[in-house]
């Protein structure tokens, strides 16, 4: 279990902000729904908050540096 916390320690804000950019852009884009997912009518909020997520985490990483 321990290899698989390490394993993305560091990287799981942006996978999590990048796979929630790819659910939107699935969902509205291709038009394919996604199962357990309802993006709605405000996709364009959704997609600024994934962004703003890996925005803060990479602004975080910087600081600390």
């Amino acid at each position: 279990m321990n290899a698989v916390l390490k394993f993305g320690a560091g990287y799981r804000t942006y996978i999590i902000a990048a796979v929630l950019v790819l659910v939107v852009i699935v969902e509205k884009g291709l038009g394919i729904d996604v199962p357990g997912v309802e993006v709605g009518p405000d996709w364009l909020t959704h997609l600024l908050a994934a962004l703003g997520l890996g925005t803060l985490r990479a602004g975080i990483a910087a600081a600390n540096k």
